[in-house]
């Protein structure tokens, strides 16, 4: 059980590394303040779930931390590639439906681990809220408004 989530929350973790290092370059690279504000609660709930997650390994007795280094820049890599505002604002948004789909599927493979189940799900309805929040306020966005 502890096993099997504690690499399951590993995973969870270097994803959110990735993500955290595209969310604060687009963040320092954008100059619309719309948009920038929006990224940066993004940014507050991706370093949130870094520290829950770290929180609930150490729970289960496995080293949390883990080196940017480690990471291999998949996602960075991928937003690098999207050059204009309207593909970089949905790239994040597509990015937080990918995040809440895992969320989704994972809590349902850990029925036998309640606690990490717990964590998710706290994280999933995060993630939820926040793309509800994202689709809201940037669903008819246009560069420059």
């Amino acid at each position: 059980m502890s096993q099997s989530s504690a690499s399951l929350l590993t995973k969870h973790n270097k994803a959110q590394l990735e993500r955290l290092a595209y969310l604060q370059e687009y963040r320092k690279n954008i100059d619309d303040p719309y948009v920038t504000q929006t990224l940066s609660l993004l940014i507050e709930d991706a370093q949130e779930a870094l520290a829950r997650v770290a929180g609930r390994l150490r729970q289960l007795g496995e080293a949390p931390g883990l080196i940017p280094d480690q990471t291999d820049n998949k996602l960075l890599n991928q937003s690098r590639a999207r050059r204009n505002l309207a593909d970089q604002v949905q790239f994040v948004r597509q990015g937080l439906s990918f995040q809440l789909d895992w969320y989704k599927t994972q809590t349902k493979q850990l029925l036998d681990d309640l606690e990490t189940q717990a964590v998710l799900v706290a994280l999933a309805r995060q993630t939820e809220l926040r793309l509800k929040q994202w689709d809201n306020d940037l669903a008819d966005y246009q560069p420059g408004r």
